[in-house]
């Protein structure tokens, strides 16, 4: 696995970014470029390959194609393929290309801010990074004098979260070096399990913790209840699902994420992001669209 690292003290330097959708027998063309892109499958599979390592993405996964090497499709896609991708670069000179070691090292140089960006991996169902897509490309789309400004910032703060998304486990621990394990490990299964149906009694027993002792720690090392936390997961897929796929009702969404009552999902999606789902489905609906 490569790693690109770079600094993050500066914004980096933003060229263009979009979503292409293609109803069947998509191949990417092939060519060089001079800069990154970052490339996020939510349909279909997406076949590609740059330099030497090849890549078959499917939804929840991405990558990231590094400049001056030559990347194409390896075959047509089968059925519809939907994608986000942005170009950049990085304004601090050339990036370190390292492998995963290395990049855990620079990592865990806390006073020093970088891009760790590693070549592909996979999202979460409740990732923020297509969230912040979806914002990228909205803002790429407009033509106001600051635009460009503003994308540069945007994307920085994409790459940032990738960076944070990818060593979630590494920074819980560096966040407070006293957490125990346990409630690091917890924390990780929830990001993943945030739609399962258990109570905290449930949790607890999973975890070997009594429900009253496991709720007090839980608190203390990360400032909220077992439960507002897995109300943050549900609230941060279901921002996913609002924006990348219009066809599903709140109803669908509502379930996807864990919640059975329809109404309950809108009042705490209104209570953490201040707007109602609806709205911000439309506030984010358009984007910088190919179609081939």
């Amino acid at each position: 696995m490569l790693y690109a690292v770079s600094d993050a003290l500066q914004p980096v330097e933003f060229l263009s970014a979009g979503i292409l959708k293609n109803e069947d027998r998509f191949l990417h063309a092939r060519r060089v470029m001079d800069s990154y892109e970052l490339i996020s499958v939510t349909q279909g599979l997406l076949h590609i390959q740059s330099g030497p390592r090849s890549y078959h993405l499917s939804p929840g996964q991405f990558v990231l194609l590094f400049p001056e090497e030559c990347h194409f499709g390896t075959r047509p896609s089968e059925g519809a393929l939907s994608f986000y991708w942005s170009h950049f670069r990085f304004r601090s000179g050339n990036p370190t290309v390292c492998g995963e070691q290395e990049a855990e090292r620079f990592f865990r140089e806390e006073d020093h801010p970088r891009y760790i960006l590693p070549e592909t991996g996979d999202f979460s169902a409740n990732s923020r990074v297509n969230v912040l897509f979806v914002q990228l490309t909205d803002l790429a789309r407009r033509m106001g004098r600051h635009s460009r400004i503003q994308c540069g910032y945007a994307q920085s703060t994409l790459l940032l979260e990738l960076t944070t998304e990818c060593f979630f486990r590494r920074n819980l621990l560096l966040r407070d070096r006293d957490i125990p394990p346990a409630i690091a490990s917890l924390m990780e299964w929830l990001q993943l399990n945030y739609d399962t149906a258990l109570s905290v009694a449930e949790i607890g027993e999973k975890f070997g913790y009594h429900p009253s002792y496991l709720t007090a720690l839980f608190r203390r090392y990360s400032g909220c209840t077992i439960t507002e936390y897995i109300n943050r997961q549900r609230i941060r897929a279901a921002k996913n699902l609002l924006t990348s796929v219009q066809k599903s009702s709140l109803a669908e969404i509502s379930m996807q994420v864990g919640i059975s009552d329809e109404k309950y999902f809108m009042r705490l999606f209104k209570r953490y992001e201040g707007i109602t789902p609806t709205a911000y489905r439309k506030a984010f609906s358009r984007g910088k669209e190919n179609r081939s």
